[in-house]
């Protein structure tokens, strides 16, 4: 199974909780279509790790776009694991 990996796949997940939240109140909805609070505050905030981390990436980038030596920089980040290369 692969499992997607993106900023719009967390936004998915979200609101998914957000759904299942809702049918909470729901008394026809499927147990399986509803989550308790405390997972959903679970969810919520490991959400917010995850956008902490896609801002840090948005700041090496920024920094690589005006950097007087890309190169290096794109290295440096490479070498950290903030960014990856495609093959």
């Amino acid at each position: 199974m692969s499992k997607q990996i993106s900023i719009d796949a967390l936004n998915v997940h979200l609101f998914e909780t957000i759904e299942m939240l809702k049918n909470n109140r729901d008394p026809e909805a499927d147990p399986q279509e509803k989550i308790d609070i405390d997972t959903a505050n679970t969810i919520a905030s490991l959400g917010k790790v995850v956008v902490e981390g896609y801002k840090v990436k948005v700041q090496v980038l920024n920094m690589l776009s005006k950097s007087e030596n890309p190169k290096h920089l794109k290295e440096s980040g490479i070498q950290s694991g903030i960014l990856k290369l495609n093959s």
